[in-house]
Formats: structure tokens, C-alpha cells, sequence
């Protein structure tokens, strides 16, 4: 058993993000006699997975929809609904792939133009690159697609 802080520690997290979890309804450790909360291996494995889902962009909600749906026997209203949110977060972590790699691309292309001091003679060439991956990120947002 572990205390709070011990955790936080351990994990290179701030005790103010475990906090965060428990008041918005995610219940991380057991409380004491004494009101301190203890943690064990399970609630470690707990914190991971929501910092893991929160990097990857899952909403608080839709974190807790998911732990929902595993206390919960098997279903099929269960399965399609996790089906369906785990296939948006797939598309949206493409997406979000997709509009990494033109940036490093750009940045690729950038960077020995920048060293050899010729950014002024491609700076509209530049201009129109970014302009494209804003209008990329833009319809992307607004469920468009190119």
C-alpha cells in the first residue's frame, strides 16, 4: 500500500492531477479510517491508463464512460457504444498523426533554409505550406474531409 504523495512521486505527477481524477468522479485508492487515501498496484494501473488515454486526447467523460463500461457485464449496447468511441478516437489520433507529419515535413524542409540563410526567398513558398495544413487541421475539426 501506498500513500498519495508516495504516488505522486513515483509516477512524476503532480498530487493536484490525482485530486482532479477523484473530483470528477474517478475514484483513485481507498480512503482510510483517518480520511487519507491509500493506493495499491491496481489503482497505479488505474492512474497510468488515464494519464496514457488523457495524452491521447480522451475527454474526462469519455474516460469515465469507458472505466463504465467495464464494471459492467458484457453487452451488447456496451460493445457497440465502446465501438463507436474507441473508432472516433482512432480517426481523430490519425488525424492528429496526419497533421503532425506535414508539420515535420515542413519543418524538415525549413530548417536548411533557415541554416544557409535563404528563408526570405521561400517565405511565401513557407506561407502557402502552413496555410495548407491550417486549412487541413480546420476541416478536420469541422468533420470535413479532404
Amino acid at each position: 500500500m501506498y500513500k498519495m504523495k508516495d504516488v505522486a512521486n513515483e509516477m512524476d505527477i503532480p498530487l493536484s492531477t490525482i485530486r482532479y481524477y477523484e473530483r470528477q468522479g474517478i475514484v483513485i485508492g481507498k480512503r482510510q479510517e483517518n480520511g487519507y487515501r491509500i493506493f495499491d498496484e491496481e489503482d497505479k494501473i488505474l492512474l497510468e491508463y488515464l494519464i496514457v488515454m488523457k495524452h491521447v486526447g480522451f475527454s474526462i467523460e469519455e474516460i469515465k464512460e469507458l472505466l463504465n463500461f467495464l464494471e459492467f457485464p458484457e453487452s451488447d449496447e456496451c460493445s457497440e457504444r465502446s465501438n463507436q468511441l474507441l473508432t472516433k478516437k482512432e480517426n481523430d489520433i490519425r488525424q492528429k498523426i496526419k497533421h503532425e507529419q506535414m508539420v515535420l515535413k515542413l519543418i524538415q524542409e525549413l530548417k536548411p533554409k533557415i541554416v544557409a540563410k535563404e528563408y526570405a526567398q521561400y517565405e511565401e513558398e513557407i506561407s502557402e505550406e502552413i496555410h495548407t495544413i491550417y486549412k487541413e487541421i480546420q476541416q478536420s475539426k469541422s468533420g470535413e474531409k479532404i
